[in-house]
């Protein structure tokens, strides 16, 4: 059996915030975390909960990251050693470390960020001929922050003046003339960033709605798409989920503007599926006197329409995604899970 006791609302409010905090001022929000014992003070502790992400400001991580402070230095070390690089060509490596916050406007922030990321880059490519372009951690952290700059130039509106290739070159002149990098390669990190702008992730209000901002709970989830009763064997599908005041929104995509469904938790329970296939299964079931969960979904056309299930059965990747997101739904319908039931 699965419970949530009132000690674990209590802990998941102040997770909660806490995660607020942060989000105004990154060190009294990681103070006010570790002072009740909810967040271990271990810079790698803190690296890898910024990493995960979970309801936390992009903006708020990347001023934390470009900090002066001894401390904010030792997450920062860390936080890059989360990040995998292996195997990546560098454009494709700055897209995905770029994504995990919002890098600071400040050169001396930017600048301590890219230093940190070029250590990474290299040591995880170490070996690797075919990635190997890069002699030292200085040639590809000059070659990273040239990257930044160019995407700037290229794709921001108010650069008027956009930059050719030729001008890129010259703006690596003396890697170039040093032999630390070739016009292959810079022809290559040049038309991956033109044909391609980073996307930059964006949490102000201007660029998202604030439902989406800070979030109970977020993470990939696999959600059941189809009912075996009525169009064959069942479909799974990985769906990024987000829950925010007492309401339940999917997406095909992390940067998708509009969800795919909404799952207002109204009248509704939730409980775990005990099946051999999918063993970290749990439902959504209604509570009304109709049997119909309260949703809607928006189909191929664009058109919102009324969904018509009974149960939402939903699918975590472990045993600890699974208790975390039943935790966290429960927390929301202010009730208690029931009892599991069986599936085949």
């Amino acid at each position: 059996l699965y419970y949530v006791d009132e000690g674990s609302r209590s802990r998941h409010k102040l997770i909660f915030a806490g995660k607020k905090k942060f989000n105004q001022d990154p060190l009294r929000g990681i103070e006010y975390l570790t002072d009740r014992g909810l967040l271990s003070r271990q810079p790698s502790a803190i690296a890898q909960w910024l990493f995960k992400g979970e309801g936390l400001s992009k903006t708020a991580i990347g001023e934390l990251l470009g900090s002066h402070e001894p401390f904010c230095l030792e997450i920062l070390d860390h936080f890059v050693l989360c990040h995998s690089f292996r195997d990546m060509f560098i454009v494709d490596a700055l897209r995905a470390f770029l994504w995990s916050f919002r890098l600071p406007g400040e050169s001396q922030k930017i600048d301590r960020i890219m230093e940190r990321f070029a250590k990474q880059y290299v040591a995880t490519n170490e070996g690797l001929f075919v990635f190997r372009v890069f002699t030292n951690a200085d040639t590809c952290y000059t070659i990273s922050y040239s990257c930044v700059m160019l995407n700037t130039l290229l794709h921001n509106p108010n650069v008027k003046d956009r930059p050719t290739f030729e001008r890129y070159q010259s703006m690596n002149k003396e890697l170039l003339e040093s032999g630390s990098v070739d016009t292959v390669t810079l022809s290559q990190i040049f038309e991956s960033i033109r044909t391609r702008e980073f996307q930059i992730p964006c949490d102000d209000v201007a660029c998202l709605d604030n439902i989406f901002l800070h979030p109970d709970r977020e993470g990939w989830l696999y959600k059941q798409s189809s009912s075996q009763f009525i169009s064959g064997p069942l479909s799974w599908k990985r769906r990024w989920f987000v829950l925010n005041d007492s309401c339940l929104y999917y997406f095909d995509q992390t940067t998708d503007k509009e969800p795919r469904g909404i799952i207002p938790l109204q009248n509704v329970g939730v409980r775990r599926v005990d099946s051999p296939s999918r063993p970290f299964m749990f439902e959504i079931f209604s509570l009304s006197e109709d049997g119909r969960v309260k949703a809607c979904k928006t189909e191929q056309t664009g058109k919102m329409v009324e969904g018509r299930h009974t149960v939402y059965r939903v699918c975590a990747s472990n045993l600890d995604d699974l208790n975390a997101w039943m935790e966290a739904i429960a927390g929301a319908v202010n009730l208690y899970p029931t009892r599991p039931r069986s599936v085949q």
